[in-house]
């Protein structure tokens, strides 16, 4: 018992590492601001605990720096490969896609993330590891059970709700769309604009505060379905209150001025507005033109 309580506290400290790595250093760089990038609400990234304690159990012992770097790194992209297709399948969405970047297998994995993988998983075998096993290691049997029970049941509970989100999302995404597809053919002149922002506002209204987390923490998350839906939902102008969820102040003043010109104009406008929504609904505006087959880049 206290070996699976000693693993399941190793795998809670290693997804938290994982959290702090993608939501606060990377964010840092790259949005200049802490993101909470977890499909979970809490401060663990699943996902990261898994590749580690896979990498303990199968490379614990290997002594060389370069093969330890491109075993480990291997493995860890292959459980982040299969997390992807799990994910797309349980909730019908691509969460993270890497087609805009250099060397990758899909869109699902990358050269960046297998190079990332390889230098933390050498930093976890020879350093991070055993400070871990020895701070978990002085936690006396008491200590032990509850500290594991507690930290079991947040990360359950969390857990099931985040799932409960999403597959929640994933309904609305198709709301969304019915809405949409039941709205386009009544579409005409400049006051589409009218019809299409209305839908979107709606449909941003309809989302949770996790759920539009999610947005936030999965900026290339698309519909399998209806591949421009979430990307239309995110072009919407909401408050500033709601926008400040997923956007800095910056990005919706050049988005509202984006918009402001883009609907300005005639007939075309609304012509082409038409043709967004229809793209959003996963069906192509010209029922000449061929059907989107989902693959599309958001």
């Amino acid at each position: 018992m206290e070996l699976i309580e000693t693993s399941f506290l190793m795998f809670i400290v290693f997804s938290f590492l994982g959290w702090i790595w993608e939501s606060v250093i990377y964010s840092l760089i790259d949005k200049r601001r802490i993101v909470n990038r977890g499909f979970m609400s809490g401060p663990y990234i699943p996902i990261y605990g898994t590749g580690a304690l896979i990498d303990l159990l199968i490379l614990g012992n290997i002594t060389d720096m370069v093969l330890l770097f491109f075993v480990s790194a291997t493995l860890c992209t292959m459980v982040e490969y299969v997390a992807s297709c799990v994910m797309e399948k349980l909730f019908n969405a691509r969460w993270w896609d890497y087609y805009d970047m250099f060397w990758h297998l899909n869109g699902r994995i990358c050269i960046e993330g297998f190079l990332a993988f390889g230098g933390l998983s050498v930093a976890l075998v020879k350093w991070i590891n055993p400070f871990t096993a020895d701070l978990i290691g002085r936690l006396s049997p008491t200590a032990l059970h509850i500290t594991a029970g507690t930290l079991f049941v947040i990360f359950v509970t969390d857990f099931v709700l985040s799932v409960k989100q999403a597959v929640d999302f994933e309904q609305k995404v198709r709301k969304i769309a019915e809405m949409l597809l039941a709205a386009k053919d009544r579409m005409v002149a400049v006051y589409d604009t009218v019809v299409i922002e209305t839908i979107f506002r709606k449909a941003v209204s309809l989302l949770t505060k996790p759920q539009k987390r999610m947005l936030r923490a999965f900026p290339a998350m698309r519909s399998v379905s209806y591949p421009g839906i979430i990307k239309s939902i995110r072009s919407v102008l909401p408050s500033s209150r709601e926008k400040a969820d997923y956007e800095t102040v910056t990005d919706a003043l050049a988005r509202r001025e984006e918009q402001r010109r883009r609907t300005a104009g005639d007939r075309s406008a609304a012509d082409s507005l038409k043709q967004s929504a229809a793209e959003a609904a996963g069906e192509p505006a010209n029922p000449q033109a061929p059907r989107d087959d989902g693959n599309a880049k958001e």
